[in-house]
């Protein structure tokens, strides 16, 4: 409206209260991303924020500490900088004091080294596979609430135990970058392999990252004189610092391990700190005894400890198993065990990392993905990243959406399994026994499983010798027991075990495998019950009198099943292992009789032995086509 000051004045006043709505909205929003630990969303809703409100004090820190706790610290500190220099241009003043103190322990944070390699080429335009935190809500709960204990002047114990690739180390980092966002501390320390390890390692990282806290100059000269035995740096910062006397006899060792305790008390004196402990699985006896002693000796501070435990692969009388089953009995101590994540929450995990925009697009393939990696998310990872460098998946240079490589339904291709995962897998293999490692290859060239009475004729071993050696791999996490067979506790791991066999062991073993089952056939049972895993054994061993044999039983088992497809199957095996003329005849006399009562003139045929539903199936690659 022309010539009409109040309304310009009325439009100026309504824009502004529209616009301050948008930004609470955007406010609200972002941190209620926050909570959920959606880092990304809540930088793109604060960044939103930023947008209309250049000087917003609370908009710049939401942006920092989500980038910051989405695990790029060099990116939140960009944002800093180029906020300091705006106002610092538009206003000639500093960012506020809560801003300052969140950039000083983003700061004194130090950032992890990179895993990727550098190297790689398809690495520079390889698509983030990093998520959100999907599956993990009862296990963050249960971590801040342990947080707000220790701010409160109390002490805390959490240990995260899991299968490896399951998502301890990932949750821990998460919630450490949380801890140090929230004023808090953080030590770190790794426990690593014995055999390549120095004693009380993971305690010299601790104090090494130590050295930096402000709260060190609290601790009494005679207690970090004492320390130096452990860590000779810190004379770097205390140069006035006396030699050590040497210890007289064995029982001056308490000294040592007091003064540890008497740095991490100044240290929370200072402010609750959290010191994490990875892979405690990896510890030596000396540094489980300093520990030991430490978590006792430091009840009352506040000090959160945190470790994390790959369960199978260590022994039970480990020191470290030991250690972790004193830790479980604390009465402050919480542990966290770490599953597998389920389909939904894979599919979850799968559509954000492909910007998958239709309601339910990439769920068949989630659940395809979900079979082959049982959803550990390490193996998905590494599975996607895989198919990403062989050229199944490719990403729309458009939206980054994820879209599948050309022609890829049509070559019936089998899911890759990584290298990564193969080495990491093949390692745990390689530290077995001996015996344990034999036996292992056996339940893995079986497929459907192993009882014990099998291993034990395959291996010339007493059946209750063969059950406790299954019993030990399912300590470790590689083999399963269900209905008192033994089969590996994963595909890949069967997988990777079985790449490692010579043509020749692995035709032996076949054939052992079906002559042990043919001779554990109790009189009261139906060989039929047994005869689809002799058969296949026995094709594979040759052993061709035997292959057909129980190809026929298996054909007539299925028959009964009115599975006329799969009794086609049996007879085809049966009929390239018959032995002359009669044996044709018969095989083709039964396959006539099928087709008859079948109603078929011709029939599919049915693959017997599939990889582990590692197949590319077409109706499951819901994902776009590229161009």
């Amino acid at each position: 409206m022309r010539h009409a000051p109040q309304f310009d004045e009325w439009v100026t006043e309504f824009r502004r209260g529209l616009l301050h709505q948008y930004q609470d909205a955007l406010g609200r929003l972002a941190r209620e991303a926050m909570a959920q630990w959606h880092w990304r969303d809540a930088i793109d809703l604060a960044d939103r924020w930023l947008a209309t409100d250049l000087l917003s004090d609370e908009a710049v820190r939401l942006g920092i500490e989500a980038r910051y706790l989405s695990g790029n610290r060099g990116a939140a500190l960009a944002r800093y900088q180029e906020y300091r220099a705006m106002l610092l241009r538009e206003t000639c003043c500093e960012p506020s004091r809560s801003l300052l103190n969140l950039v000083r322990r983003v700061e004194s944070d130090p950032e992890p080294v990179s895993k990727r390699p550098i190297t790689d080429e398809w690495y520079a335009r390889a698509p983030s596979f990093q998520t959100s935190l999907i599956g993990r809500e009862v296990e963050w709960a249960a971590l801040v609430k342990s947080w707000k204990a220790v701010q409160r002047g109390l002490g805390r114990l959490i240990l995260m135990e899991g299968e490896p690739g399951v998502g301890k180390s990932r949750l821990a980092d998460d919630f450490l970058r949380w801890v140090v966002a929230n004023g808090g501390s953080v030590l770190r320390g790794h426990g690593y392999d014995v055999r390549a390890g120095l004693p009380f390692e993971p305690v010299v990282e601790i104090l090494r990252d130590a050295l930096g806290k402000p709260g060190l100059v609290g601790a009494a000269p005679e207690w970090l004189t004492e320390a130096t035995k452990l860590l000779p740096e810190l004379r770097q910062r205390f140069a006035n610092l006396p030699e050590p006397t040497p210890p007289t006899d064995a029982s001056a060792g308490w000294r040592l391990f007091e003064s540890i305790a008497q740095i991490l008390l100044a240290l929370a004196a200072e402010q609750p700190i959290a010191v994490s402990l990875d892979d405690l699985q990896w510890c030596d006896d000396d540094s489980c005894n300093l520990l030991r002693f430490l978590i006792r000796r430091t009840e009352q501070a506040p000090i959160l400890w945190l470790g994390t435990f790959t369960l199978g692969e260590v022994e039970r009388d480990a020191p470290a198993a030991r250690f972790c089953r004193v830790l479980r009995a604390k009465s402050h101590a919480t542990v966290l065990a770490l599953g597998s994540l389920g389909e939904e929450e894979l599919w979850q995990m799968v559509g954000e990392m492909g910007h998958v925009g239709t309601p339910t697009g990439a769920r068949r393939f989630a659940n395809r993905l979900h079979a082959v990696t049982a959803g550990n998310p390490f193996y998905l990872v590494e599975l996607l990243k895989t198919m990403f460098a062989q050229g199944l998946l490719a990403v729309d240079a458009e939206n980054g959406q994820w879209t599948i490589s050309p022609g890829v339904e049509d070559e019936g291709r089998e899911f890759p399994v990584s290298q990564s995962v193969h080495d990491v897998i093949a390692e745990r293999v390689e530290r077995l026994p001996g015996e344990l490692r034999e036996v292992l290859i056996t339940v893995a060239l079986s497929g459907a499983g192993c009882r014990p009475e099998v291993l034990s004729h395959v291996h010339g071993i007493s059946r209750l010798h063969a059950a406790s050696v299954g019993d030990t791999l399912v300590d470790r996490r590689l083999v399963v027991e269900e209905g008192g067979s033994y089969r590996c506790a994963h595909p890949v791991i069967a997988h990777v075990v079985r790449d490692g066999l010579t043509v020749s062991r692995r035709r032996e073993l076949h054939r052992t495998i079906a002559l042990a089952l043919e001779r554990t056939i109790s009189p009261k049972q139906d060989a039929r019950e047994l005869a689809r895993e002799i058969a296949r054994h026995a094709d594979r061993g040759g052993e061709p009198a035997l292959a057909y044999r129980f190809a026929l039983l298996a054909g007539e088992a299925a028959m009964e099943r009115y599975a006329f497809a799969e009794a086609l199957s049996w007879l085809d095996l049966a009929a390239g292992n018959g032995q002359g003329e009669e044996e044709a005849n018969a095989v083709n006399q039964l396959t006539a009789h099928v087709l008859e009562v079948a109603g078929w003139t011709e029939a599919p045929r049915l693959q017997l032995d599939a990889p582990l539903a590692r197949v590319l199936q077409q109706e499951d690659l819901d994902l776009p086509i590229g161009s």
